[in-house]
């Protein structure tokens, strides 16, 4: 269940102030935590599965570095994207002094879109 709460937002353009829904913070699931109720549901250990989900976590990180993006099946894609500051002239942009980040953009798969989807039964929003 996702809980959220109503935020009244200024419109930039209009000026005027509507409600949105804004889902509430909450703690993070740890590593840990995964690894233990993936071990709950199978034959193998949480130490087997803590190793796993680290060397996942090792190998997405040295592809992103490497310009690759990396699928992991139904959950989605992580790719890198480089935001930058503009320059006149091709000559005038120096790669460092221009880039200002390397950022990690997930985009989820069409079944986590569908699976948190308001539309699928099994999702419950709560308004708190």
């Amino acid at each position: 269940m996702i809980k959220y709460l109503l935020i009244s937002r200024k419109n930039p353009i209009t000026k005027e102030y509507a409600y949105h829904a804004s889902a509430i913070p909450v703690t993070p699931v740890k590593l840990e935590e995964i690894a233990e109720n993936i071990s709950a549901t199978c034959t193998v250990n949480s130490a087997d599965v803590k190793a796993v989900l680290d060397a996942l976590q090792t190998q997405v990180i040295r592809c992103l570095r490497n310009g690759q993006s990396v699928r992991l099946g139904d959950l989605g894609s992580f790719h890198a994207r480089i935001s930058s500051k503009a320059a006149a002239t091709e000559e005038e942009f120096e790669g460092e002094k221009n880039i200002r980040a390397v950022l990690v953009r997930f985009t989820p798969s069409s079944k986590m879109r569908y699976e948190l989807s308001p539309k699928n039964p099994n999702m419950s929003l709560v308004r708190q």
